[in-house]
């Protein structure tokens, strides 16, 4: 089978081990990117590319906290995630087509302030809502985040996950 998606998922949340803060995070992201994505009515490709992106948005996260004496900044997650993405990918027998689209959304998924293609946007989307509801923003914060989403479905997520935090 091609695009093996549940095996890159269950591939993904066995390595992560357990980690119950990081499985849950991928979990909610992956079930918002997908969403998103259909309400949005991208293609099948695109939509396979965005839920790959989603599952592994975080994936050197483990590693670098593990080799890089716990840093896992964003510059040592973009030098190890393509490498890892790659491994697990292949593993799923991602399409060699998709391999760098799913690499480049994930490199790029926090650079909040460049140009960004649709799956960009709507996997930013999804990451930022969870971490909304993981992380409770303060008022500052809120706004800079709000500034970000361009969906109708993501931004409308976006007012319900902050609605009880502004009244």
């Amino acid at each position: 089978m091609i695009n093996n998606e549940a095996y890159l998922l269950y591939n993904v949340l066995c390595y992560e081990d357990g980690h119950s803060r990081r499985t849950q995070h991928i979990l909610k992201v992956y079930a918002l990117a997908k969403l998103l994505g259909e309400r949005e009515k991208i293609s099948v490709e695109e939509q396979q590319i965005l839920q790959a992106a989603a599952i592994l948005h975080d994936i050197a996260i483990k590693y670098c906290k593990e080799h890089y004496n716990g840093d896992a900044s964003q510059d040592k997650q973009k030098q190890v995630a393509p490498f890892l993405e790659k491994r697990f990918l292949k593993a799923a027998n991602y399409l060699p087509s998709y391999v760098p689209k799913i690499i480049e959304l994930v490199n790029c998924h926090h650079d909040y302030d460049k140009p960004k293609s649709r799956l960009l946007q709507l996997l930013i989307e999804a990451d930022l809502i969870v971490n909304c509801y993981e992380n409770r923003p303060d008022h500052e914060n809120m706004k800079l985040i709000k500034e970000i989403f361009q969906t109708k479905g993501g931004t409308k997520l976006l007012e319900l996950c902050l609605k009880e935090q502004m009244e």
